[in-house]
């Protein structure tokens, strides 16, 4: 049965994507308690209070169904509740055992994990990838010889994010062609200087870690899967964390997914998580405030859990948290970890979002505090781990809280460009206009794609897995707009080459794809 998922690429934009959005509209929620705090006193009653009121009104002012909230100081977890329900229709209590998928705070994961390799001399962080792999190839052959493990999680080697054709083809990749997909993607900006934002070389990475651990290509998937278990999961006692959709879904006690398009909010089934699948390491684990908790105290405690387990060195958890990779004067990028100037405050942290689901995960060193959050719902707009996340912060500095009046700034200016892609499209198409157009098309990318109208007169993409629609744009012959999915923003241009025969092309930030109409035999 075909699906329709507004949003399965933007989710891996949100993510994966944009590592770092600041400013979403919080309302007008301010806070009682002022602070400051000293980084040695512990958290005051009165602040946990401000920051359980602040996550309800926000769930109130968003419709967010479900979410979980863990704070530790030290060896010690000093909060921890699940709010709403992880499901509408069921109306069943989120707690904190339920799991949610939580996206690209899964990067730090598969850092901890690379990281405890290095601990054990299995490879080096500056041991060349070719060392492991002699085929490892990127468009430039010479940069390719440069990659270490180091820069596979420094967003620093000029890989592009290029997630369109992993969320169309996602039942269809393998973790190898993750790795063999690097030979073919133009790089941008200069080796090691360059913040580039890349699922496909962090996977990269994550899989090839695993490969020295003793997986073999061809099975790099579950190699991953098995080496995160042995270095992570189990040793710091996350027994509920997993990277498979099944058994999180086997657990009984996991968060429906919910996606937020510009027009809609629904509930999907859990495996449209999937499109993470081929990308495991950037963002497929599911957990649950419980385990992330226990995570947390491992990473304040210089990676000893409470149980006083070693998984990873002090040095080379220092070393994940080194800025490397400006992002811009107050951000820039570790390994696998946003570092961020807070006001003089150090703050590391890493922000998730997946198809219906948003996540936070963050350490203040100097207060000795961890904090995650785990959400079902992904907004195009606001994160609510990130809205707490610096509602903390202004807490526990005392500093002014400015936050809300640039948020709304923000959230303003997405309005209008909303309403301006509102404005220059049409819901329906005519007919007799579209129907020489109909049709199978085929993408050496993409692969094979439908151009369908439906009997309501709206137009749709059907890629198999799903579809999406397009919307014609009031000015212009036979162009179009996706109004959905990974493509939004991308326009359509169908034309009929000298032959007569429909052509079709997609154009955006991301590049551009051509289409070849099929043949009815074909």
């Amino acid at each position: 049965m075909k699906r329709l998922f507004w949003i399965i690429g933007l989710v891996v934009i949100a993510l994966i994507g944009i590592a770092v959005i600041r400013f979403y509209y919080a309302g007008s929620v301010t806070s009682s308690f002022t602070g400051p705090v000293s980084p040695d006193e512990p958290i005051p009653d009165a602040l946990v209070a401000e920051v359980e009121k602040y996550v309800l009104k926000l769930m109130q002012n968003y419709d967010v169904p479900g979410a979980a909230m863990v704070l530790v100081k030290g060896d010690q977890i000093i909060y921890s509740h699940g709010f709403g329900v992880r499901d509408l229709e069921m109306n069943i209590p989120v707690d904190t055992q339920t799991l949610f998928g939580i996206g690209s705070s899964t990067k730090p994961m598969t850092a901890i994990m690379v990281a405890s390799l290095v601990d054990d001399g299995v490879i080096d962080w500056d041991t060349p990838v070719t060392d492991l792999l002699p085929a490892f190839a990127m468009s430039d052959p010479e940069i390719a010889k440069k990659v270490t493990f180091m820069h596979t999680l420094c967003m620093c080697t000029g890989v592009p994010r290029k997630v369109e054709d992993i969320s169309v083809q996602y039942n269809e990749l393998t973790a190898e062609d993750m790795i063999e997909s690097l030979a073919i993607i133009p790089l941008e900006g200069k080796f090691e200087e360059h913040y580039a934002y890349s699922e496909r070389m962090y996977s990269a990475g994550g899989y090839l870690a695993a490969m020295a651990a003793g997986g073999e290509y061809g099975h790099l998937a579950e190699a991953y899967n098995k080496v995160m278990q042995e270095r992570l999961f189990d040793p710091v006692g996350m027994t509920s964390t997993t990277l498979s959709i099944d058994k999180a879904v086997a657990s009984g006690n996991y968060a429906t997914p919910y996606y937020s398009s510009i027009t809609d909010f629904e509930a999907i089934p859990p495996d449209v998580e999937g499109v993470f699948t081929p990308i495991a390491p950037t963002g497929a684990v599911w957990s649950n405030a419980d385990d992330l908790g226990k995570l947390l105290i491992m990473l304040l405690n210089d990676g000893v859990t409470v149980d006083g387990r070693r998984v990873v060195s002090a040095e080379n958890l220092a070393y994940l948290w080194e800025p490397r990779t400006v992002i811009d004067t107050t951000f820039k990028y570790g390994l696998g970890w946003n570092v961020e100037d807070y006001h003089g405050l150090t703050v590391i942290h890493h922000p998730g979002g997946t198809v219906g689901f948003a996540s936070e995960l963050v350490i203040i060193p100097e207060y000795n505090i961890g904090f995650a959050m785990l959400i079902n719902r992904l907004d195009l707009v606001h994160q609510m781990g990130r809205m707490t996340t610096y509602r903390l912060l202004e807490m526990l500095t005392g500093s002014q809280q400015t936050y809300d009046h640039e948020a709304r700034v923000a959230i303003k200016e997405f309005e209008r460009q909303i309403s301006l892609l509102l404005l220059i499209t049409r819901k329906t198409v005519k007919p007799e206009k579209i129907t020489p157009f109909l049709g199978s098309y085929h993408n050496g990318t993409l692969g094979d794609v439908k151009l369908v109208l439906h009997d309501d007169n709206t137009l749709w993409i059907d890629f198999g897995e799903y579809e999406t629609s397009i919307r014609p744009l009031i000015t212009g012959e036979n162009e179009y707009i996706f109004f959905e999915s990974t493509f939004l923003g991308k326009t359509v241009q169908l034309k009929l080459d000298a032959d007569g025969k429909p052509t079709m092309k997609w154009i955006g930030n991301e590049g551009t794809y051509e289409f070849v109409a099929k043949s009815p035999n074909e």
